[in-house]
């Protein structure tokens, strides 16, 4: 595939994220994919099904979500894209409930796509802490003092 075929498949991914369609986020992804997250990296989703269900839990704890791409790179057949994330809490999420509140979050994924044009593997990091402070999950780091 070329850096523009890549690129093309980074940028339809996002689109079905931001139509808020499961079914079509899995549709970017092999039967036997497999999806890990750095917020839950003990637990990947494995197989289409679970990509679907990941993108359905996403998409209904954030009715408002939004991904943005901010940078992608590609190398052989690896695609490492830099994004925003943005969404009103109003579902359940990494086990708290809906808050209500406007998230902002700002993470990183590693793909491995084959030559057909589908994601093999992705791993996604970010930092859950942030979205845990937005919501008021986490307090606020306390302030370190510079004397």
């Amino acid at each position: 595939m070329t850096r523009d075929e890549y690129r093309a498949h980074i940028e339809g991914a996002y689109a079905a994220w931001n139509a808020h369609d499961a079914d079509a986020v899995a549709g970017f992804y092999t039967s036997d994919a497999t999806v890990r997250d750095s917020a839950d990296p003990d637990n990947p989703a494995v197989g289409s099904d679970a990509v679907k269900a990941r993108a359905t839990a996403i998409l209904s704890a954030f009715s408002d979500a939004k991904l943005e791409l901010r940078s992608i790179s590609v190398d052989d057949d690896r695609v490492t894209h830099e994004w925003q994330f943005t969404g009103t809490h109003d579902g359940e999420f990494l086990g708290v409930p809906a808050t209500g509140r406007r998230t902002q979050n700002m993470g990183a994924s590693v793909e491995r796509i084959n030559d057909d044009g589908l994601t093999v593997e992705e791993t996604a990091y970010w930092d859950a802490a942030i979205f845990l402070r937005q919501v008021g999950a986490l307090p606020e780091p306390a302030a370190t003092s510079t004397a």
